[in-house]
């Protein structure tokens, strides 16, 4: 994966959680095309940059807590 590829990733993860339209982890990952694995370094990349991510089991989404957009 390039580092375009990789940001551009990052932004359509960011884009499903602001929208809290993510799924569960599993769906999550299948949306956006990589491994579940993937899918949990990344979250923890977007946690690093601040993002404080939590998942709704009533939504069955992940969610911002904090306002965070990648973007910013």
């Amino acid at each position: 994966m390039t580092f375009l590829e990789h940001l551009d990733l990052l932004r359509r993860m960011d884009g499903l959680i602001q929208h809290k339209a993510t799924g569960r982890y599993d769906t999550f990952a299948r949306r956006i095309g990589i491994s579940v694995a993937s899918l949990f370094r990344r979250l923890d990349e977007l946690k690093m940059l601040g993002a404080e991510i939590e998942y709704c089991n009533r939504r069955q989404s992940y969610y911002y807590r904090n306002t965070f957009s990648f973007w910013q």
